[in-house]
């Protein structure tokens, strides 16, 4: 199986027949084509271009209704808020081949979740239209083997089939071993058939499986230039930015956090206001082990009974979400101070963790919290 993808690439590369995903359709000629773009970029999961090439082919040709069954497969089937049904309803069944209508009972049963119609529509047609590339793909599901077949038997509306392998290779499924040169190639490969941006997104997670977050940040790059506006592709991009500096990050959020206490600790609340959001209050929870509360400015008159010869934060490591959006701070801290008007020292010794947020303005704290630590005391209660 690992030849597979070089033999067929040199088989493509001579063969110019041009495979359709639908042969028999009511669509003139013109809208043909486009319908047939459309589905191209629905089955390789680009579903906003592919509603919006499949309108493109209903303005041609009013009478393209398989363009319509690709705007009701997009649409959520839900019941409560969903608009496929609408659309479906809508289809002028007369106007559907044999190939369009097996779609339209699939996504008939999916209103109701009726896995038994489902399945017994794609059988029949198969039967009915044994080559029909449309209806062989609905029948490959998630099984790598028919993907393959699906791959020899339609190569050139392949380039779904090649993305799912690609994954098959990254993930150790194909032959039982992790192979990234041949993900990579599958992909390439998809991509070679389609150009979209949803191979590209691929080679960028084969990318992060093994754990290469430059050429994971290249590929969702391009991706994401295919339409930034709103774009599917943004939220990845930046996860995985932020892995490709996040040492970086690491630094600023550890002198973040020192900034933030000096600043309590000097009762300096503009420069503390630096490291806050406006949409989410910190909440706080002291090392006197009393209830926690919103840390605000009025929040700043608490403990100024404590006298502070000494306070120093250590040992601050970072721990990040998958995402990268959020940051676990676990840190120590000791020092010396007296309180109120006596002038005995008390150790003071805490363990403590905080939670960073990644805003549109900068990482901002929204949690913290303290307790004694290793015999030594927190501050005083009030």
């Amino acid at each position: 199986m690992k030849n597979l993808i070089t033999i067929l690439f040199i088989l493509i590369s001579y063969n110019l027949s041009s495979q359709k995903w639908i042969k028999d359709t009511n669509c003139d000629e013109q809208s043909y084509e486009v319908l047939n773009e459309a589905l191209e970029h629905f089955f390789n999961l680009e579903h906003l271009m592919a509603v919006g090439m499949a309108k493109a082919a209903y303005m041609i040709d009013s009478g393209c209704e398989c363009s319509k069954l690709i705007l009701a497969a997009a649409a959520s089937p839900n019941p409560n808020w969903g608009t496929r049904k609408a659309k479906l309803d809508d289809i002028n069944l007369q106007l559907l081949t044999s190939e369009e209508k097996t779609w339209y009972n699939m996504l008939v049963a999916t209103l109701t979740s009726d896995g038994e119609t489902y399945r017994s529509s794609i059988n029949a047609g198969l039967e009915a239209n044994p080559n029909s590339p449309l209806v062989n793909w609905f029948s490959t599901g998630g099984d790598l083997k028919k993907h393959q077949e699906f791959a020899e038997k339609f190569p050139d509306v392949a380039s779904g089939a090649y993305n799912f392998l690609a994954y098959g290779y990254a993930r150790g499924d194909v032959d039982g071993e992790v192979d990234f040169e041949e993900a990579y190639k599958a992909a390439d490969m998809a991509q070679s058939l389609h150009t979209g941006p949803n191979s590209l997104d691929s080679k960028a997670e084969i990318a992060v499986i093994k754990g290469d977050y430059e050429v994971a940040l290249s590929n969702q790059l391009k991706a994401y230039d295919y339409a930034t506006f709103a774009s599917p592709y943004e939220p990845k991009l930046v996860t995985y930015y932020r892995n490709t500096v996040k040492d970086e990050i690491s630094k600023n959020l550890k002198d973040a956090q020192r900034a933030v206490q000096k600043a309590i600790l000097d009762r300096n609340y503009e420069e503390f206001e630096k490291y806050i959001s406006e949409d989410m209050q910190l909440i706080s929870g002291d090392s006197n082990l009393q209830d926690f509360y919103e840390f605000n400015k009025e929040s700043f008159s608490r403990g100024a009974n404590v006298n502070w010869e000494s306070f120093n934060l250590k040992d601050i490591e970072v721990s990040f979400s998958p995402d990268m959006s959020m940051a676990i701070l676990t840190f120590y801290a000791e020092g010396s101070y007296s309180s109120g008007d006596s002038e005995d020292m008390i150790d003071y010794s805490t363990r403590a963790s905080s939670v960073w947020i990644a805003t549109d303005n900068g990482w901002k704290t929204v949690h913290t919290n303290w307790a004694p630590y290793g015999g030594g005391s927190g501050i005083p209660k009030i």
